[in-house]
């Protein structure tokens, strides 16, 4: 037998914008906590050139002053040593570890809609997520190096004894 006591659910969004940057949507909610967060990336630099977060709800009357911490994520390149970055700028002490989690799932699902646009397939595309696993794997293996099994060990599954 069972109880749900709480639950946290984070949702993420990304769109192109008309100047070809994306704006990522990040929305993060649980039963003390509302938190926002938008970063507007230029993809061809993986940089985040601009950054807002709002805090309509939190557990004390302070915490919707970390939000304006969010602003120092501008300049940010979405590269190896990203989540250090992260925690560093809006992170510990003055920050708050919330705003920090949602940053960092924020980066870590736009490096993915990224992927295909330093191959000339833009943002999320279909077209090179229909590509076969080969195929897209030859095309991303060097980009994420290091951050998941198959772009640390390769796409192969060894032989079983």
């Amino acid at each position: 037998k069972r109880r749900l006591v709480s639950r946290r659910d984070i949702a993420i969004e990304i769109f192109e914008l008309e100047n070809d940057h994306a704006l990522v949507e990040a929305l993060f909610l649980d039963p003390s906590h509302l938190i926002s967060l938008d970063l507007e990336i230029d993809p061809k630099t993986r940089t985040i050139v601009d950054a807002g977060s709002e805090m309509p709800n939190g557990p004390y009357r302070i915490c919707h002053r970390v939000c304006d911490r969010a602003k120092d994520l501008i300049g940010v390149t979405i590269q190896k040593g990203v989540m250090k970055e992260i925690g560093r700028r809006i992170g510990g002490e003055v920050g708050c570890v919330h705003l920090r989690e949602l940053a960092s799932e924020a980066v870590n699902f736009c490096a993915t809609a990224l992927i295909g646009f330093e191959k000339g397939y833009g943002l999320m595309s279909a077209k090179f997520n229909s590509l076969p696993e080969e195929k897209r794997y030859d095309l991303s293996k060097d980009i994420p190096k290091g951050t998941c099994l198959p772009y640390t060990e390769g796409m192969d599954e060894p032989a079983k004894p």
